[in-house]
């Protein structure tokens, strides 16, 4: 795999059914064939919250999770591969390692962004002001810092919940102002309270995969 595929995906339901995409900082590029055999290519963008997708039985779904802070030329990437007679999967890697870059000073900068207290600590650590963090982020991202920052806080945090740690240990030890406020973050971004995420294995499993933070 190219360094800037994070991990590869695939989904073919023998039944109907609705599958629930979480936020985790990553475009994903996928291929979906459905019941008839007929194939589309596209580009996920970076989500903003939890959203449902239906699947229809007998559907494929394959998708090539990309690096966060990966930068894409989408409409290239998009372009190479619709023009592929057969979906080999090399001839796809080639075309994702031709389209798609991972730059130095972004991989950098949502390093920072997930291992510090604030955007402005963030910005300290890296020896940059604020607003040039956030033309950098912008620029290349599509998404200012305070995205990837937060981003990073509610998926860490939310990966605690497969424990037994209470929620305020786990909403301080996350940085949160208190537990009500780590509830308001999980909803907004999760579509879930941390005790609904609790009595749901499945949301915590996709929170768990290889993503930003």
């Amino acid at each position: 795999m190219p360094a800037c595929v994070l991990a590869r995906w695939q989904s073919a339901p023998e039944q109907a059914a609705s599958s629930m995409v979480l936020p985790d900082g990553c475009s994903d590029l996928i291929l979906h064939r459905d019941a008839q055999g007929q194939a589309r290519w596209m580009l996920s963008p970076l989500a903003q919250s939890a959203y449902e997708v239906p699947v229809k039985a007998h559907e494929q779904w394959l998708g090539y999770r990309l690096q966060p802070g990966a930068v894409v030329d989408g409409a290239a990437l998009l372009a190479a591969v619709r023009l592929l007679e057969q979906e080999r999967e090399a001839q796809v890697l080639e075309a994702i390692d031709a389209c798609v870059r991972l730059d130095g000073r972004v991989q950098e900068a949502l390093a920072a962004l997930a291992g510090t207290a604030s955007v402005r600590h963030a910005a300290a650590a890296l020896g940059v002001s604020e607003r040039s963090l956030e033309r950098l982020s912008l620029a290349t991202t599509g998404q200012p810092p305070r995205y990837w920052r937060a981003l990073a806080r509610v998926r860490r945090a939310a990966q605690a919940l497969g424990g037994a740690e209470p929620l305020a240990a786990i909403a301080a030890d996350h940085g949160f102002a208190d537990q009500a406020h780590f509830s308001r973050e999980c909803r907004r971004w999760l579509g879930q309270t941390p005790s609904g995420l609790r009595k749901a294995p499945a949301l915590l499993a996709t929170v768990a995969q290889a993503g930003y933070g």
